[in-house]
């Protein structure tokens, strides 16, 4: 369900419209368990847990644990979806770049 998926206030405007894109691409493909550890964070959280990487980013989503990690992490082989997303992504000028096994930031074009 999307409501798996809230995005949080305080996005851009590339934020929120990239965790859109993900979130429908989730919705359609029935990958919306986020198994407790997933779930997208703007900037300022993600600086507020002091976390080292991505912080220059759009948007960050977790992916450790749920259905939704093979949409960003290669190391679950499925390279068409993660294709599809980078595709849908890149089409509002925006890309993904996995930061760890465990999140993903989005930037801008």
């Amino acid at each position: 369900m999307a409501d798996n998926w809230p995005i949080p206030a305080g996005l851009s405007k590339e934020g929120k419209e990239a965790a859109e894109v993900i979130r429908t691409l989730l919705v359609e493909k029935g990958l919306t368990d986020h198994g407790g550890g997933g779930q997208f964070y703007t900037p300022q959280q993600w600086r507020d847990r002091e976390e080292e990487y991505g912080l220059g980013s759009q948007l960050i989503i977790t992916h450790d644990g749920g259905d939704h990690a093979a949409a960003f992490n290669p190391d679950y082989g499925d390279y068409a979806l993660m294709e599809e997303l980078r595709l849908r992504l890149d089409r509002a000028n925006i890309y993904p770049e996995q930061c760890t096994s465990w999140y993903t930031a989005i930037y801008t074009r």
